[in-house]
């Protein structure tokens, strides 16, 4: 269950990050990258914060 929830949150910051990459029109392929290490790193830090278990 713990990692459907990271998932989830993941996903999520991912579909933001996406769309303010199409929206700034940062559509390199670096910037897609950053975008994924960034909401992996959310995703974790809000986890934590949130302190699901």
């Amino acid at each position: 269950m713990e990692f459907m929830i990271y998932l989830f949150v993941f996903f999520i910051f991912l579909a933001i990050s996406s769309v303010m990459n199409v929206l700034f029109k940062m559509t390199e392929k670096k910037h897609w990258g950053m975008s994924l290490l960034l909401s992996l790193l959310l995703a974790v830090i809000a986890i934590a914060i949130l302190g699901i278990k």
